[in-house]
């Protein structure tokens, strides 16, 4: 993904009515309400905002608490997320890092996580949500490169909690999230990765083959 063209707040983002994330209507014209940016296909991708939950969206949390029917996880956001064990029995314990997709969102500002995933031992940081699709990258082809360079699993989620197996190149990986939060708005990125990393990008065809496949690790 390049960059074509970058947007500061109170741009035009479209000619009409675009009901988008991070954007107002005027006069029938759509514009920027935080900074962001053009890709190549056109698209807007703010660079800075809240994450807003949606249904089916993939998130990663800390399991906070365990309840007689599931368990609480924070999910870094002002909405508690939870587990229910009622559809599917999972084990966890107080600390253990999840994964899962967002089932239902309720009024009293509650997500219920559906299937749930224990992740491995590994690393947990924060990033930016705006951000994510630059770590993603287009077809995947950024975190393929970045986990090919650090010589491990990462999973990432839309609620902005990236995780990394314990058999990475943790520094490495924490150079190159540090790296993508303070340059996500700069051209060129995936070159400043790949020598980064000492890596070289992998071929669309493979990363078509990584996103059949899945790059989640197995449950342990």
């Amino acid at each position: 993904m390049t960059i074509e063209k970058i947007v500061l707040p109170g741009d035009l983002v479209f000619d009409g009515v675009l009901r988008i994330p991070n954007t107002y209507v005027k006069d029938r014209k759509t514009y920027a309400a935080v900074a962001g940016m053009f890709d190549d296909n056109n698209r807007y991708i703010p660079l800075e905002s809240q994450y807003t939950p949606n249904v089916g969206d993939f998130v990663v949390g800390v399991v906070t608490e365990a309840r007689s029917s599931g368990y609480n996880v924070d999910l870094l956001m002002p909405y508690k997320g939870f587990i229910s064990t009622k559809f599917r029995r999972i084990h966890l314990e107080l600390g253990e890092i999840v994964s899962g997709k967002i089932y239902e969102i309720r009024n009293d500002r509650t997500i219920t996580v559906s299937d749930a995933r224990r992740l491995p031992s590994g690393k947990l940081v924060k990033f930016p949500p705006a951000k994510i699709p630059r770590l993603i990258g287009r077809k995947s082809s950024m975190i393929s490169l970045i986990q090919d360079g650090i010589q491990g699993d990462i999973v990432v989620g839309n609620n902005g909690y990236v995780w990394a197996s314990e058999t990475a190149n943790i520094q490495l990986f924490l150079k190159v999230i540090d790296y993508i939060i303070k340059n996500a708005h700069h051209s060129g990125l995936t070159d400043a990765i790949s020598k980064l990393v000492g890596k070289k990008p992998r071929t669309e065809n493979e990363n078509d083959k990584n996103e059949e496949t899945g790059n989640e690790p197995e449950e342990q």
